[in-house]
């Protein structure tokens, strides 16, 4: 018998790709450009401004949608997916965004692939 489990924050959760897949293939990878960074950049942001437990970065393994720069990042509960620049400014950028409540579509973060 299953029971019901709490989710893991409260707030938000930010799904990174960090799938890092053989270079002969010839096809892009979020891991191959960075993803990784990006994901310890935000979790480590969250940590230190207090929102352990309301936001939570979670690597993900391939989210279908493979960008030659930058990654793919999954924002709930606003299901809303974005390619996001993984130099450490455009992570800053992402997080101060989050944590006034802005949904990731400015233009310094990448194309935003809307759901649809």
């Amino acid at each position: 018998m299953s029971r019901p489990v709490p989710p893991p924050c409260d707030t938000r959760h930010l799904l990174v790709c960090t799938n890092q897949r053989d270079p002969s293939t010839g096809k892009a990878s979020c891991g191959a450009n960075g993803s990784l960074r990006l994901r310890e950049q935000l979790k480590l942001a969250v940590k230190k401004s207090g929102l352990k437990g309301r936001v939570k970065a979670t690597a993900t393994g391939c989210l279908d949608y493979c960008p030659s720069e930058g990654c793919v990042v999954g924002f709930y509960p606003e299901n809303t997916w974005a390619i996001v620049s993984t130099d450490e400014a455009s992570g800053d950028a992402l997080f101060e965004q989050l944590v006034a409540g802005v949904e990731p579509r400015n233009p310094l973060l990448g194309r935003a692939a809307a759901d649809g």
